[in-house]
């Protein structure tokens, strides 16, 4: 008595998660798509940047910290970012104390965190499609045990669709997540790169 209302219980708490299941899918999707129409337009905007840019190149033509306008714009976005709160950092006394360590690490926080959304959905995506098919192979078993074969038929085709859309949005994330990645590792190289030329800059005297 208690196990079969136990085992009910469950049977309706999996229906009642199976409308969230397929909306949080939906969701992956549209954030797959999202994501990699995003991929797309960072890499058209890195290769407009990076075209014919050299680091060693750009830091050779003079210091980092007395670079006018001009020079930084042949900077990439996240290195322009670097040398503008480095220059702004550089007037307390205490920067001179780890600030600049500080100042990397947080510039590296935020490259690294636009691949939280990518991991997130590698995870996430494969893991509603397991939900999404898993829920309706339950209610299709209970109409092939009432002998209703069209509405097993149904559920099963809910059943595989869910676990193809999961895999996907899965997929894409990946895909993206691993380019976005080497583009990642490139900026915090040559953030680190472009730093330690800075750290040599720090005990020039400040040019009024």
């Amino acid at each position: 008595m208690v196990l079969g209302l136990l085992e009910n219980g469950l049977f309706a708490l999996s229906q009642v998660l199976r409308l969230p299941v397929i909306g949080l899918l939906c969701v992956c999707v549209a954030a797959a798509v999202f994501m990699a129409g995003g991929c797309a337009f960072e890499f058209l905007e890195r290769r407009r940047e990076r075209r014919g840019f050299n680091l060693s190149r750009w830091i050779d033509a003079g210091l980092v910290l007395e670079a006018d306008q001009t020079r930084l714009k042949e900077l990439p976005v996240p290195l322009r970012a670097l040398v503008r709160d480095v220059t702004a950092e550089r007037v307390k006394q205490s920067f001179q104390f780890g600030g600049l360590e500080h100042v990397v690490l947080e510039r590296e926080e935020q490259v690294r965190r636009t691949l939280s959304g990518s991991r997130l959905l590698v995870r996430v995506g494969p893991s509603l499609g397991l939900l999404g098919t898993l829920i309706p192979m339950g209610t299709a078993l209970a109409s092939l045990t009432a002998g209703n074969l069209d509405a097993m038929a149904a559920q099963m085709v809910v059943a595989f669709t869910t676990t193809i859309v999961g895999l996907a949005s899965g997929t894409a994330a990946f895909v993206v997540q691993m380019v976005r990645h080497g583009w990642v590792n490139e900026t915090v190289r040559e953030q680190r790169f472009l730093a330690e030329r800075i750290a040599g800059e720090l005990d020039l005297p400040i040019q009024a």
